[in-house]
């Protein structure tokens, strides 16, 4: 009878899928995300357009360089400041560049203009990526952090297969232009959004003494040098039991899987005769994959261990890359790449968990640029690193070498405090 008295009165845990703050969050950076993918398709496509294809790579160039030099101590500002606030900046900004080369498109045709509009897109996501990471967690209560994860997941992939054919459609059909203004409306429904959005501590939903704490952390953070506290964060990192082995973990299965989901895929089809549409199955097929894992993931606890899970799912989506080059068919490669995308989402609700909980939050904003620039900043390195070797020892033999890198994260399991690393309850 206690028992069941004692269970009544504890609270009502409430799903992050029923959260209104983190609801908005979502919906404005899948906006602000649609549009991001909106813009570099159809950026593409005008840049081959006005030139070549080789011109089309360059801008896109200019675009990322700016975003990863930038990122790394985009991670600062935003400890000092509110997060909210910069990422409204960020969307509102991208707005009225969009707008004002829409109207100039037509009077500046060239690479000129994209470029500009590239640089000044690079540098605002170095904001607002790491915003994004911080603000997160602020809006949820612990026990909703994996939910909140899930959510975030199918956003992205919301986000990645919807925004990225529809800006290629309208640039072709409509132009540049067209494509610029549906990109501005995309980041004013963003800020639109983010607006009335408050975190937790703001709503009255935290304690006084943890609201006055983070006032307290940024207020302290702004007086801080900023060279010092680039440093600090850097120095957080890789004395922390849990996030240095975990930022570990993190590089090693970007370097084993980027490249081949990137690189690899097209190689691969191209080598084995099954053309563009072998490719957009295989890049389906990831998609699916990822999906369906995160969607698997909203049922599943994992309540202790979650260290030892992030490295054991790693070493098996090595086992699957490796599976891709080896494939004696599209229908076996297709399979394999399914899982890569199952395991995917596998380890990256819980790998959102670990770091949403341990992380302090006066460094979040550090944090959070570090990982985006791991996951970021590898894939221009992986994809040159994939097809330098899929030229000197074959396809297949690049995708077994991608894989085996995944293992190196058994490394990780010598801390116990990350291999052992519980959800919150």
């Amino acid at each position: 009878m206690t028992a069941i008295a004692n269970r009544a009165a504890l609270p009502r845990q409430i799903p992050a899928m029923r959260n209104p703050q983190y609801l908005r969050l979502l919906g404005g950076a899948t906006m602000s995300a649609l549009g991001d993918q909106f813009w570099y398709v159809a950026l593409a496509y005008a840049a081959v357009r006005a030139a070549s294809p080789a011109a089309a790579g360059v801008v896109l160039s200019v675009s990322s360089i700016p975003r990863l030099l930038l990122v790394l101590f985009g991670g600062v500002i935003v400890d000092r400041f509110d997060a909210r606030k910069l990422m409204i900046g960020s969307d509102a900004l991208r707005a009225v560049v969009c707008l004002a080369a829409a109207a100039l498109v037509t009077r500046l045709p060239g690479l000129g203009l994209l470029a500009v509009v590239a640089v000044v897109f690079g540098i605002v996501d170095a904001l607002f990526l790491p915003a994004s990471v911080a603000l997160r967690p602020r809006l949820l209560e612990p026990h909703q952090y994996s939910g909140g994860a899930v959510l975030w997941t199918l956003s992205g992939r919301l986000a990645l297969t919807v925004g990225a054919p529809l800006g290629g459609l309208v640039a072709a059909s409509a132009g540049l232009g067209a494509a610029l203004m549906v990109d501005a409306v995309s980041f004013v429904v963003s800020v639109a959004s983010l607006v009335g959005l408050r975190s937790r501590a703001e709503a009255g939903t935290s304690t006084a003494t943890d609201a006055a704490a983070a006032a307290a952390a940024k207020s302290a953070a702004r007086k801080e040098p900023f060279g010092r506290s680039f440093v600090a964060g850097l120095r957080y990192i890789t004395h922390h039991p849990v996030l240095g082995p975990y930022v570990l973990w993190l590089a090693l299965t970007n370097i084993g899987m980027v490249g081949p989901l990137n690189v690899g895929a097209a190689l691969l089809a191209t080598r084995r005769g099954w053309g563009a549409p072998g490719m957009g199955l295989l890049l389906t097929g990831f998609g699916v994959g990822a999906a369906v894992g995160a969607v698997v993931m909203g049922k599943v606890r994992i309540p202790g261990g979650l260290g030892t899970w992030l490295v054991v799912a790693g070493v098996i989506q090595g086992m699957a890359g490796a599976a891709m080059g080896l494939a004696p068919g599209l229908a076996y490669a297709v399979a394999a790449t399914g899982a890569v995308g199952v395991l995917s989402s596998a380890m990256g609700v819980p790998a959102t968990v670990v770091m949403q909980t341990e992380c302090d939050d006066a460094f979040r904003g550090r944090v959070g640029s570090v990982t985006t620039l791991i996951s970021l900043g590898i894939v221009p390195l992986t994809m040159g690193l994939m097809g330098v070797a899929a030229g000197l020892v074959g396809v297949s033999t690049a995708f077994v070498l991608s894989g085996s890198v995944e293992a190196l994260a058994l490394v990780c399991l010598v801390s116990r405090s990350f291999r052992t690393v519980r959800a919150p309850q």
